[in-house]
């Protein structure tokens, strides 16, 4: 049962962020157009698939805030490290399932991070100033979308360039840890040449990382530092044809601490990210035609000194270097075969390599160096996938999407996918949706090659997920509601396995079984005053059999069952804009620690100059509540920042 406390029914009256009507649908409309879902661009009202789109004016007015944080506030999801020091890696957490199980898009670009664990894309490298809007596709998608997409696909659109000659954009914010941020953007049109190049700076002198638990042992300050290059660039070939590349380089440097409720006052982290993207579309009578390349390069240096050697630390010196690159391309056809017939097909490739080296010695008397090395020749992977998706729309109301796809990895074989999602728009405002669909994901290079724990024996997690719910606007279109049930059963789970000899390795072990609902309100309450509210309840079980029986347990790690996000924002004029924010998260675990529940209240306003100039002031955490939401970390208590936008 939902252990909501006293104080959280008076706040979730006056919750959410909003704006005046036309602006904040984070539901996405029965009639609005996504390009995520099917490929192509689509009518909400024409797919079964459950999607969330928070446009551009949504995130103008979550001014001075991360990606994570803005994802973290959307149904169903759960991002640990959000609202951590300034560094900390987002953990992207979909309807229950683990890190590593939701697939990042930057303008339809898979985006990865090879180095890691779980193979997860770091959230930090991508500035918010260079989106345009966001489009998250919950539910299994890996017939269309490949390995990852198990609980979801997040697409991250860049920005436009607003169609103008040359134009100019710039904004700089202060706060709270001495917070410093710049940015200023160039964009224009020349003939068939469009553009867009940016750079952003920031620094902060943050806050510690580890948690003091005596609340004496006086921790220093994690610091933050980032520069990031961003370049779009566009060519309209021909009347038909239209080419772009996209360029991201980020660049940041993070004071580390040893580990949780342990401080370090020279552990450092440096961490590069390059991303160099093309893209094709080619228009011809009945569809298009699309190429895309990805190349991704991360590099990650990270050294704890022993200048300083925490009492109980792990480690007195520890020098690490992780380097991946991943080449992707892709080409698919979108082909609309009839007025009521429309295939997506195509074919991807994926290749994927990395370097490890670590010299550690230990924080104890005799302790000699221990090094660990992978190589790229030695360490890759690649894969080969063919999938095809068809659509019946419509039918007098009634859309059917179904579709497969066939994978080859050079290690484990092949595997397969299916999708069959039907749905029926009862009328123009009501709609109800069903979707079974299988997923997969396949093992990080970590899992397959890390010295003493890699098993390349390992095969992909598989997984079969259901979903069924229905949509609609009434009230004169003046309130939109979902309702989403799910479930997802997931075998071949990869576990971190310890022997009873004490030697540990990755393995597909135990089958895991994720269930719960959503329920989403955007709420026009006038022509300015809008309500947005979602609610998220999540369960799930690990399965195993210990002394020949069947075992399980809850092993939900660190996602609460219960979740609430709201938003009440006022247009109180034409320039003049306010809201408040309210976030319940319900109890987690890390292992079997129990971490609490917690509420979060945010206060954000904004004055506009015409379209010239913007400056706007958040205020968040204001009751200054203390939380965690990875154990032994601290969170954002009470902070504020400020700031100033141009447009020119």
């Amino acid at each position: 049962m939902m252990k909501l406390k006293l104080y959280t029914l008076p706040l979730l009256l006056l919750s959410v962020s909003a704006a005046a009507q036309d602006s904040l649908y984070r539901i996405s409309q029965l009639n609005e157009v996504s390009v995520t879902a099917t490929k192509g661009p689509q009518k909400a009202s024409e797919t079964g698939k459950v999607i969330t789109i928070l446009p551009h004016e949504y995130l103008e007015k979550n001014s001075g805030r991360t990606i994570a944080a803005i994802l973290s506030e959307q149904a169903g999801i759960t991002i640990n490290g959000a609202q951590n020091n300034r560094g900390t890696i987002p953990e992207v957490y979909i309807r229950g399932a683990s890190n590593g199980n939701a697939l990042i898009l930057i303008d339809g670009l898979p985006v990865n991070d090879a180095s890691q664990i779980a193979n997860t894309f770091d959230l930090n490298f991508i500035s918010p100033e260079q989106v345009e809007r966001i489009e998250i596709l919950r539910g299994s998608q890996s017939t269309l979308y490949g390995s990852n997409a198990v609980a979801g696909v997040i697409n991250i659109i860049t920005r436009k360039n607003n169609g103008k000659k040359i134009g100019v954009s710039a904004n700089t914010s202060y706060g709270s840890y001495n917070n410093f941020q710049g940015n200023a953007n160039v964009y224009g049109n020349a003939g068939k040449f469009s553009y867009l190049l940016g750079y952003k700076y920031e620094n902060a002198t943050g806050f510690s990382d580890a948690y003091d638990s005596t609340g004496k042992a006086g921790y220093d300050k994690d610091g933050f530092q980032q520069h990031t290059v961003f370049a779009k660039l566009g060519l309209q070939a021909t009347s038909r044809w239209r080419l772009q590349y996209l360029f991201n380089y980020s660049n940041y440097h993070h004071d580390l601490d040893e580990g949780a409720f342990i401080d370090d006052r020279d552990y450092t982290g440096k961490f590069k990210y390059l991303l160099n993207g093309f893209s094709s579309e080619y228009q011809f009578r009945k569809g298009s035609w699309h190429v895309l390349y990805s190349y991704q390069q991360t590099k990650r240096d990270i050294l704890n000194d022993s200048g300083y050697v925490a009492a109980d630390g792990y480690g007195k010196y520890d020098q690490s270097a992780f380097s991946s690159n991943i080449h992707q391309v892709e080409s698919y056809v979108n082909w609309n075969a009839t007025d009521i017939i429309r295939v997506v097909a195509g074919g991807a490739f994926t290749r994927a390599n990395i370097n490890q080296y670590d010299w550690y010695l230990g924080n104890y008397p005799g302790a000699t160096p221990y090094i660990t090395e992978l190589s790229k020749d030695s360490s890759h992977a690649s894969q080969t996938s063919v999938y095809a998706s068809m659509l019946l729309h419509n039918l007098g109301g009634f859309n059917l999407e179904a579709g497969g796809r066939l994978n080859y990895h050079n290690l484990y074989g092949s595997n397969q996918t299916f999708s069959f999602n039907p749905s029926y728009l009862i009328n123009k405002n009501n709609k109800i949706f069903l979707n079974i669909s299988s997923a997969y994901r396949i093992p990080s290079l970590y899992q397959l090659y890390a010295a003493g724990y890699g098993n390349k024996d390992l095969r992909p997690e598989s997984t079969v997920s259901y979903e069924a719910g229905y949509q609609a606007s009434v009230a004169h279109n003046a309130l939109d509601f979902r309702v989403t049930g799910f479930a997802r059963n997931t075998k071949d789970l990869i576990i971190f396995y310890t022997e009873s000899s004490g030697l540990s390795h990755y393995a597909n072990a135990d089958k895991q079984q994720a269930y719960g609902a959503e329920a989403e309100v955007n709420w026009h309450i006038t022509r300015r005053l809008n309500l947005n509210v979602n609610y998220t309840y999540v369960d799930g079980r690990l399965k195993t059999v210990q002394n020949g029986k069947d075992t399980s347990w809850y092993n939900l790690y660190r996602i609460p069952k219960h979740a609430v996000n709201a938003t009440l924002g006022y247009q109180i004029t034409p320039a003049l804009y306010a809201s408040a924010t309210y976030r319940y998260t319900g109890e987690r675990y890390q292992a079997k620690q129990p971490m609490g529940d917690y509420y979060t209240l945010d206060l954000y306003g904004e004055y506009k100059f015409g379209n010239l100039l913007k400056i706007f002031a958040g205020f968040r955490n204001i009751t200054d509540y203390q939380y965690f939401d990875i154990l032994g970390y601290n969170s954002r208590r009470f902070n504020w920042n400020t700031g100033i936008t141009l447009n020119l």
